[in-house]
């Protein structure tokens, strides 16, 4: 099973690069960070309510416990999503990404002082670790956009939460599980449970957003119906191919962070930062997408050291 999971990371990191471009081309368009996060999750919520009353067990969303859980990763999960689009304003997406890789740092801490499901860091994992953390160094100093220092406070934030985050996700699952659901199961309810959840808010989201375009004046009047349609449908058809990776890419990774944990689960996530760097220049040279700065051979050079660099980090880790 370890292996399944391994694979499940593995494709995640592929789905999860893919979100990073498509989420930084709805930004081009539409310049809204908040718009999103919501436009984006009331898509998912369509995709979660079917297979959160299809396959819930009995009694599960009647749990107190389990719902209390679920509103913590909630809160959690908002700030990490907000956080995401906002780095995305000053940092690329293959950059965005390989900083993800700080993660294991934090996680491998909390693991360290509150473990979870029997998961502990050694000492030669550390090891591991800090290979990662010098592979972010030399990737900060491979050309592109510099973060400054609100891009910078995002990425910070991004990079603790979202470590929150991963580790509540694994908590859910295992009140899932003790209902008799399987650990796949369990994965896609936990990700079901908590993407309805929030689409509830999306939807009302819409719906405000909906009532201030239509009541946007233009030389004293409101603006005509057709055109705040056209509006909400354009936000809501851009930020589909980003709901469709990114829940994919969920549903990959909570199985992933289910069997392995959510220190491994991320050593093996790292991988996101050689195939973002691939994505980004993929799409920058094939789709004219504009969604990395341009930087010269050398320093794409260095991206891809730093990159083998993450992934050395994640293999040491794996032998240990």
């Amino acid at each position: 099973m370890q292996m399944l999971g391994i694979l499940a990371g593995l494709v995640s990191a592929v789905l999860q690069s893919c979100s990073y471009i498509a989420s930084a081309v709805f930004l081009r368009r539409h310049g809204s960070p908040r718009d999103m996060l919501f436009y984006s999750q009331a898509v998912q919520f369509l995709f979660a309510v079917p297979i959160l009353f299809a396959f819930a067990p009995e009694g599960a969303l009647a749990d107190a416990h389990l719902l209390m859980a679920n509103a913590f990763w909630l809160i959690i999960f908002t700030i990490t999503q907000f956080s995401m689009f906002a780095a995305q304003r000053t940092v690329e997406p293959s950059k965005i990404a390989t900083w993800l890789g700080l993660k294991i740092v934090v996680l491998a801490v909390l693991t360290t002082f509150w473990p979870i499901n029997g998961e502990s860091v050694s000492a030669l994992k550390w090891l591991a670790i800090a290979i990662t953390i010098s592979a972010v160094w030399l990737l900060n100093h491979s050309g592109g956009m510099r973060p400054g220092w609100r891009g910078a406070l995002y990425l910070a934030l991004l990079i603790g939460v979202s470590s929150l985050c991963d580790r509540q996700q694994v908590l859910i699952i295992g009140e899932f599980r003790k209902y008799g659901s399987g650990l796949f199961a369990s994965s896609v309810l936990t990700l079901a449970l908590g993407y309805a959840t929030f689409g509830v808010f999306a939807i009302g989201y819409l719906i405000a957003d909906w009532h201030r375009l239509l009541s946007a004046s233009g030389r004293g009047r409101p603006a005509p119906l057709a055109s705040t349609a056209r509006e909400v449908w354009g936000k809501m058809r851009d930020s589909v191919p980003f709901a469709a990776f990114w829940f994919s890419a969920m549903m990959c990774i909570y199985f992933c962070y289910g069997e392995l944990g959510p220190v491994f689960g991320n050593v093996v996530q790292s991988t996101r930062s050689v195939i973002a760097v691939v994505i980004g220049m993929l799409a920058a040279r094939l789709f004219a997408l504009g969604v990395e700065t341009p930087v010269s051979r050398l320093m794409w050079m260095r991206r891809f050291v730093a990159a083998a660099l993450m992934s050395a980090g994640i293999i040491l880790y794996s032998c240990l």
